[in-house]
């Protein structure tokens, strides 16, 4: 028994926008700065997140985007191309500070 034990978890956070527009002007590297609000590349808000594997896939269930960088998100670029205006599913997996594992999916709006 601990008695006037204290233990502290590392927070764990990772959150999705539904919609992001990408820009038109041609694709980028993906990687985004947290601190800029801008709606430019599909990325989470996260804090606390060690390991990360992010993939988007189109209504057919084609790969079109995958990294283990979560300082990179999706430009909304496929091939070179800009993706055409509809929505993606979105899956991530991988592992926080604190041990627990992550597993998330859900869909992304891309919009002009």
């Amino acid at each position: 028994t601990l008695e006037n034990s204290l233990r502290v978890d590392k927070g764990c956070k990772i959150i999705f926008p539904n919609a992001f527009q990408p820009d038109v002007s041609g694709p980028s590297d993906g990687h985004y700065d947290m601190s800029n609000p801008s709606t430019k590349i599909f990325h989470p808000v996260h804090t606390g997140v060690d390991e990360y594997v992010l993939e988007i896939y189109n209504r057919w269930g084609e790969l079109i985007f995958r990294t283990e960088d979560i300082n990179r998100g999706w430009d909304g670029y496929h091939k070179g191309s800009l993706a055409k205006m509809d929505v993606y599913v979105w899956k991530v997996s991988g592992r926080c500070a604190n041990g627990r594992s992550i597993t998330l999916s859900g869909d992304v709006t891309l919009y002009r």
